[in-house]
Formats: structure tokens, C-alpha cells, sequence
């Protein structure tokens, strides 16, 4: 007599033999746009003729600043200019420099650094300090906010104020959003400043409300810094205390820059068409360009190039393995996968159907890349940790289909706590340890497995991000709820309160990321820049719209200003062949 073979077994002999494109009935769609880039294009830019147009201006430019930088002058004046180099993305040429100036000013003693400080000034030098991680006194704080009590006074007359204190409420929104938690005078500070300058805003001339209503959009530490260099290189050009040296050096070094982004771009098209998810896999998003986008959020420094490729190639993956779970794959077939990531074999069980097999194969090879190159570069081996960190990917995505599939609503707490996982950052952020960090050993490792607070609270900002942008579409699908829907349901809240909620629990977010990279954090100083910047960069994607899932316009302009259009030297011809749609 024949043994009765199981259910699943029979199933799973059948998805052996699907071909990659069956689509097999009962399946969902997402309906999900085709890519907007023409990767033939892409693959022929040619970036390397301008850099050798410029070299000698250039150079000799960056000499003029350094120069300037070292030569005596009030610490205000060399505030105001560091700021001014940190917003048009030129700092980093400059480091030493900048570091030495804050230590300086960082040391002053009290009486000295605040008796004369007005509250424009006070501001700045908080920012400044704790954002570039130098101790931030009690003084400082309170000669931040104190002077709230000068303004409060001045209620009455807000609307006849000058540009001076214009000028000093936008220092102090900006430096009030660098708060650590039980920071209350910072928080009043916030809501306070932002209150009086949009009761301002219609008596500014427009150059000045222009950058009001930019920072009221968003605060500057939210900002994606490659995003804000494009605006900000445009806003400071009209500023009639713009500094000709400065503007012309960020022009350059943008245009530098870019052409290195456009090599990154190259080689990760060319590792996209190798794979090739696009005829492989029809059915998920072909998002090359928006994950180039995304990881080069992450970390955009030249010097970091192949970081920035590696989180592309895995930002891509996940993208796929995410369309995996949540829209095309039965819950048998999300069992077979979610088991081979577990085993984590050369070869995957032949059960698993072809279009899994190319996930899995695309997965494998990307993280041992990495695995090998800590291997390689620090002595350290990291397959495991690695695999693992796939394999929690997988189960949280598992936990959300099986959600869905069951038609369970899940509490916000426990929705919030998988979904940390499912965000992808702590994945995102393992993958860029061992290529950012200088010192990678057991004990590093450690803290990382640990899951620090830094990691843990930039995971939540990018999974409150994504369902805030992603909210309404997933509800038309018929997709399990996200937060603001969980929200809704356990407070009998309307959209907008639990949407409001949301963006509460995303600020408080942001106060833990502050406290954990500005206080005595212990990991290394680009590993924490890269955490904080990928908080930046999944507000900016998941604002006014689903940049990864449903780019507009909005979305695409900003692609195309970052990665294709020099400033001031804009080819329209080969921008129309890149940008298809």
C-alpha cells in the first residue's frame, strides 16, 4: 500500500514545479507601478568629465575655507559659518577644524560663554554642541529657553516683531528639537517658538518666510542631510549675508559628489540586472532607484560608497521579500521560505518554489558579501548574526501575514514591537556595522545584538513613518491594520487623532535617538550618524506620500535633483532619457 503523503507535501511538490511568472489563482496584487528609471541610461552614465574641469578651483577654495576657519574671530561669527558649512553638506571636508572650534567654545567657562550670549546665539551654540556630541550644561539649557519668559512678555506686540526675532525663534525651534526626554523647557521651548513664528509668518519678507515655512514643514534634525544640502545651496544663494566663498565650494563639491553617487548608481544597476527581479519577479515593486535613494540617506559620504551600494542591494531585497510575504506568496509557500532562511543552505530545499529560489539566492550571496568582508577586514565572523537577522525579517513578516490571514486585529503594542522588526532597520543597520565601524569584535558585536535603544528607537520612527504614508492604500487593499488603524479601533479615535498620536509617539522617538547618540553612547561615531540618518531619510521618503511603493513627483524630482541634475549645469536632453514617466 502506498504511504498517504500529507497535504503540504502535495503542495509543495506543485510549487516545485511553478514557473517563475505563474500566477496562480487566489493570489493578491498590489497593482504596484513599473519602475520610472531607464536602467540602460543609468547604466551609461559617464560622470567622469567634470572632475576634471575644476580640480585646481576647487581645491584652492577648500584651502581659502580652512584658512578662514583658523584665522581669530568671535566665537558667534564662527558658529554662524559652521552652521552655514553643516546645511550647504560641507562639513565633512572640515572636521578636525569644526571639532577643534567646538571644543573650544565647549570649554569656555559658564559666565563667560552665556553672560553675552542674546538667544539667536545661545540656540545655536546648544545645536551645535550636542549635535556634534560635546557636552551641553545645565547653563546652556536654561540660557536656551530662559529667555522664553522676555518673549511671553511680548505677547501682546508678537506681530510688530523684527527680523531679529524672527531670527532668534527659528534658532530656538531648531535647537529645541534636539531635546532629550524629561527635557520639559525644551518642549515648551518647541511648541512656543513654532506658535509665534507662524503668527510672524505673514509679516516676513519672502526670503526669510521661506525658511520659516521650511522649518515649521520640518525641523532641520529631521531632515535628510543630502536633501537639505539641494534646498539649502538654492535658499543661501539669496541670502543677502551669503558667504560667495562657502556657496561656490558647496556648489562644486555637490557636483563632486554627485558624480561619485552616479558611480554607486552604475555598479548597483549593473548587480540589479544580474539578478534580474525584474522578469523574475513581476509582481513586486522594481524599486532600484528609490532604494539607491533610501540607503543613500543612510550614509552618503564618498568615502562610504560601498556601504551605500550594500544597503541598496539589500533595501532592494527586502523591498521583494516584503512584496513576498505580505501580497504574492501562499501561507505554505511563506513556511517553506521562512524554514530555508532558518537552515540558511547553499542550495535551498527543492520544494521551494522557482521565484523563492531567486529571493533566496539574491539573499544568501548579498549577506555573506558582507559576512566575508568583516571576515576579511576585522577578523570577525558574522554569518550567523547576519542569517539570523534575516530569519527575524522573515518571522516578523510571517507574523504579519498570518495576521492578515487570520483576520487579526493585534495590539498597537504588540503591532508596534514586531513591527520594529519588520521595518527593516535593525537588518539595514547590521548590514552597515562592520562597513562603518573601525572596531568590530565580539564585545561590539554584543552591543549590537543587544539591540541598543538607538537602533530601537530608529526602527520605530521608520515603521510609523511607512504606515503613516502607507495608511490609506493598504486599507483599500484590504491589508491587516497598520498603527493609526489599530489606534483607531482600541481609543474609538477619528484619523486624524490617531494619526496625531502617531506623530506623538514618533517625537518622543526622536528624543531617545537624541539622548542615545548625542549622550555616552558607545558605538562608533558613523555607525551612530548612520542610525540617525536613517530616521531622517524615512521621514523624508514616507512624507506627503509612499516614496518606496507609489513615488510621485515630489519624490521623483528630488531623485533626479540628488543623483542625475548638476547644479547649474543641467543637461535636460539625458535627464528626459533617464526619466521615463
Amino acid at each position: 500500500m502506498a504511504r498517504r503523503r500529507s497535504p503540504r507535501h502535495q503542495v509543495c511538490c506543485l510549487l516545485a514545479a511553478e514557473t517563475p511568472d505563474a500566477w496562480k489563482p487566489g493570489r493578491r496584487s498590489a497593482n504596484y507601478q513599473p519602475s520610472s528609471w531607464d536602467y540602460d541610461a543609468l547604466l551609461s552614465l559617464d560622470s567622469g568629465n567634470r572632475n576634471q574641469v575644476y580640480p585646481c578651483e576647487y581645491y584652492k577654495l577648500k584651502r581659502s575655507i580652512t584658512d578662514t576657519l583658523l584665522k581669530k574671530a568671535e566665537s558667534a561669527s564662527k558658529l554662524c559659518t559652521i552652521d552655514a558649512m553643516q546645511r550647504l553638506g560641507i562639513s565633512y571636508h572640515f572636521e578636525e577644524e569644526i571639532s577643534d572650534i567646538l571644543n573650544s567654545v565647549s570649554k569656555e567657562r559658564a559666565k563667560e560663554q552665556h553672560a553675552d550670549d542674546d538667544l539667536a546665539s545661545a540656540a545655536l551654540k546648544f545645536r551645535l554642541l550636542r549635535e556634534n556630541g560635546f557636552p551641553t550644561t545645565p547653563g546652556i539649557s536654561k540660557n536656551v529657553a530662559g529667555p522664553l519668559s522676555y518673549h511671553n512678555y511680548r505677547k501682546c506686540s508678537i506681530k510688530t516683531a523684527g527680523q531679529e526675532d524672527v531670527n532668534a525663534l527659528l534658532s530656538l525651534y531648531e535647537a529645541s528639537n534636539l531635546a532629550f526626554p524629561d527635557e520639559e523647557l525644551l518642549d515648551v521651548a518647541r511648541i512656543f517658538s513654532a506658535k509665534a513664528l507662524k503668527e510672524l509668518m505673514p509679516s516676513m519678507p519672502p526670503h526669510l518666510s521661506e525658511g520659516v515655512a521650511h522649518a515649521l514643514e520640518l525641523p532641520l534634525h529631521w531632515r535628510a542631510p543630502r536633501l537639505e544640502t539641494r534646498w539649502f545651496i538654492n535658499h543661501y544663494s539669496r541670502d543677502i549675508n551669503m558667504c560667495p566663498l562657502l556657496l561656490q565650494f558647496a556648489k562644486l563639491d555637490f557636483n563632486k559628489v554627485q558624480d561619485e553617487h552616479q558611480q554607486d548608481l552604475v555598479t548597483v544597476t549593473r548587480w540589479w540586472r544580474n539578478i534580474a527581479f525584474g522578469k523574475k519577479l513581476t509582481f513586486a515593486r522594481d524599486r532600484l532607484m528609490e532604494c539607491f535613494h533610501y540607503a543613500n540617506g543612510i550614509v552618503w559620504e564618498p568615502k562610504h560608497g560601498p556601504c551605500c551600494q550594500m544597503l541598496t542591494k539589500v533595501s532592494s531585497l527586502i523591498v521583494h521579500l516584503d512584496d513576498v510575504y505580505d501580497v504574492y506568496g501562499t501561507m505554505d509557500e511563506l513556511v517553506l521560505l521562512t524554514e530555508a532562511i532558518a537552515r540558511w543552505d547553499a542550495s535551498p530545499s527543492e520544494a521551494l518554489p522557482d521565484y523563492m529560489k531567486a529571493v533566496y539566492y539574491a539573499i544568501y550571496n548579498t549577506t555573506n558579501e558582507v559576512a566575508d568582508h568583516s571576515l576579511r577586514e576585522h577578523g570577525c565572523r558574522m554569518h550567523h548574526l547576519l542569517q539570523k537577522s534575516w530569519h527575524d525579517l522573515c518571522m516578523a513578516f510571517m507574523m504579519e501575514a498570518k495576521w492578515y490571514h487570520g483576520k487579526y486585529r493585534p495590539r498597537l503594542q504588540d503591532y508596534l514591537e514586531n513591527g520594529r522588526i519588520s521595518s527593516s532597520a535593525p537588518l539595514l543597520l547590521l548590514h552597515a556595522f562592520p562597513m562603518l565601524s573601525s572596531l568590530v569584535n565580539m564585545k561590539t558585536l554584543d552591543q549590537i545584538q543587544t539591540n541598543p535603544r538607538l537602533v530601537h528607537s530608529a526602527s520605530l520612527i521608520l515603521r510609523l513613518c511607512n504606515d503613516s504614508a502607507t495608511h490609506t492604500d493598504e486599507l483599500k487593499r484590504g491589508d491587516a491594520p497598520s498603527s493609526i488603524g489599530i489606534h483607531m479601533f482600541e481609543n474609538g479615535a477619528n484619523e486624524e487623532d490617531s494619526r496625531t498620536a502617531m506623530q506623538d509617539l514618533i517625537l518622543e522617538a526622536w528624543k531617545t535617538v537624541n539622548e542615545e547618540a548625542f549622550d555616552d553612547c558607545q558605538l562608533s561615531v558613523p555607525f551612530k550618524k548612520a542610525c540617525i540618518n536613517l530616521a531622517r531619510i524615512s521621514y523624508c521618503i514616507y512624507q506627503d506620500g509612499d516614496g518606496i511603493g507609489a513615488p510621485n513627483r515630489l519624490k521623483k524630482k528630488q531623485i533626479k535633483e540628488l543623483f542625475l541634475e548638476p547644479i547649474d549645469e543641467m543637461n535636460h536632453h539625458s535627464m528626459h532619457i533617464i526619466f521615463k514617466r
